[in-house]
């Protein structure tokens, strides 16, 4: 009897140090969106970036999409140790429909790289459900986290008349990764007004790749050509630490 209580008090210990654990490595992360900008585009304190991207069963990001983000972020942060892409399928989300609530569980419940030390971590997660706010094809909600629904995303790409899964992704990634880097005037103060009044955290250009529309299916699903980032975008990364 004695015996048995120990090995339950241990399991018990062990579970709940576990538990505490990786709340504690996650504290630089979890935090609100924009807080990480400089720290994502400056080289202090992180010299190096681990990019984790977990996607739910059927929708995989293509390798060409991750090239493209990967060459996107060395045009814009400083980043010495360089950057590091890791991979993993997780379980299905069994909802069609999934709420911000929902995201923030799937991510808590699967995440396993933060930043800590001198590598700074971003988590990217594509799911099998469509979000509950109508024609939105990704959002960004932490600091270091962002979402891209793959079901739209997959059902808004490589038919007639739409744009490749590729160069949608492409975008979608580079459109929520701005949004960490703080764009615009989400963390990465403007150098000129150039915020969009009716669409927050968004440029006012519609060729920018920061234009609000970028991430709806509604017009992302259109795009022929991945945006860029126009020259305002450009400054406000210079002056918060970027190239």
């Amino acid at each position: 009897m004695f015996k048995r209580s120990l090995v339950y008090v241990l399991l018990v210990i062990s579970f709940a140090f576990n538990s505490c654990k990786k709340e504690d490595v996650a504290q630089a992360d979890y935090q609100s969106l924009g807080t990480a900008a400089h720290n994502i585009l400056s080289a202090f304190p992180y010299s190096g970036l681990h990019i984790e991207i977990q996607y739910m069963v059927g929708y995989p990001p293509d390798s060409a999409s991750i090239d493209n983000l990967v060459n996107f972020l060395k045009k814009y942060i400083n980043k010495p140790d360089g950057i590091q892409v890791t991979q993993q399928e997780i379980a299905a989300s069994g909802k069609p429909v999934l709420s911000i609530d929902d995201i923030v569980s799937i991510e808590k419940k699967n995440r396993t790289v933060f930043s800590q030390n001198n590598t700074l971590a971003v988590h990217i997660l594509i799911t099998d459900g469509d979000y509950d706010k109508a024609n939105i094809l990704a959002t960004s909600y932490w600091n270091t986290s962002f979402c891209v629904f793959g079901k739209t995303v997959n059902e808004d790409s490589g038919s007639w008349g739409f744009t490749s899964l590729t160069q949608l992704l492409t975008t979608l990634f580079e459109h929520e990764f701005g949004h960490l880097m703080g764009l615009v005037n989400q963390g990465s103060p403007m150098q000129t007004n150039h915020i969009d009044p009716a669409n927050g955290a968004h440029c006012i250009n519609p060729h920018c790749l920061m234009y609000y529309d970028v991430e709806k299916s509604t017009s992302g699903g259109n795009l022929f050509s991945v945006p860029t980032l126009d020259a305002e975008c450009e400054a406000d990364l210079k002056a918060n630490g970027g190239k």
